[in-house]
C-alpha cells in the first residue's frame, strides 16, 4: 500500500478525546517544553508559527536532533483541520511541515523578523473537498499532504517562489494564496493540476 492509501480519517472528536486522554504527564510536559523554547524564536527548520483565518495560533517545534517530534506533529495535525467539517483530522505527512517550515523561516529571513503562516486549508475531508468549485477530484489535501497557505504582507507569488527552493512537490498559485504539497513535483497557476 502507498501513504496515500494507507491513511484513515479520523473523526475531529476521536482525535480531540485522543488529544485529551493521551496527554499524560511526559507527555504534557513535552508539549509545554516545546511551546517554551518557541515563544522567543518562533521559526526555523525545527519549528513553525502557524495561524487559521479565524484568529487561532499555533507554535511549535516539531523537529529534535532525532526527528520529528511525533507529539508536535500530532498537535500540527489538528491544528491543520478541515475546521469547515466538524474539524476532522487526519495524521498530516510530517514532511509537509518541514516544507512549511523552509518556506517561513526563509522569509522570515528576508523580511527581518519571524512572519507567521496562515493556513487557510489543510486537510479536507472528501465531502468538503467535492463541494469545492475547481478542486482537484484526488486533491492532496484529502490525504494530509498538502496546504494553502498565505504570508501577510507578501503575495502568493513570492511564497510558491520561497516554496521552490525547498519543495520536491506541487506549488500552485492563485489569486490569495499559495498551495504546496509533498506529493510529485509540479507547478500550476490557477487551476489546479491532478492531485
Amino acid at each position: 500500500m502507498t501513504g496515500l492509501t494507507r491513511r484513515a480519517l479520523v473523526g475531529g472528536a476521536g482525535l480531540a478525546a485522543g488529544l485529551a486522554v493521551g496527554l499524560d504527564a511526559g507527555l504534557s510536559s513535552a508539549v509545554a517544553g516545546a511551546a517554551d523554547s518557541v515563544r522567543d524564536a518562533p521559526t526555523g527548520r525545527d519549528r513553525l508559527w502557524l495561524t487559521r483565518p479565524d484568529g487561532s495560533e499555533l507554535r511549535s517545534r516539531f523537529r529534535t536532533g532525532a526527528g520529528h517530534d511525533r507529539a508536535q506533529i500530532l498537535l500540527l495535525s489538528w491544528f491543520m483541520r478541515d475546521i469547515r467539517d466538524e474539524g476532522r483530522a487526519v495524521w498530516m505527512e510530517p514532511s509537509l511541515f518541514d516544507l512549511l517550515a523552509g518556506v517561513q523561516a526563509s522569509m522570515s529571513a528576508v523580511h527581518g523578523s519571524p512572519l507567521p503562516v496562515m493556513v487557510t486549508s489543510g486537510y479536507r475531508t472528501p465531502e468538503h473537498n467535492a463541494a469545492l468549485e475547481n478542486a482537484a477530484r484526488n486533491s492532496m489535501h484529502l490525504y494530509g499532504f498538502a496546504a494553502d497557505i498565505q504570508v501577510r504582507g507578501y503575495p502568493p507569488r513570492a511564497v510558491a517562489l520561497a516554496a521552490s527552493f525547498f519543495s520536491g512537490g506541487g506549488i500552485g498559485l492563485y489569486d490569495s494564496f499559495t498551495h504546496l504539497d509533498v506529493w510529485q513535483r509540479r507547478t500550476w497557476i490557477g487551476r489546479p493540476a491532478a492531485g
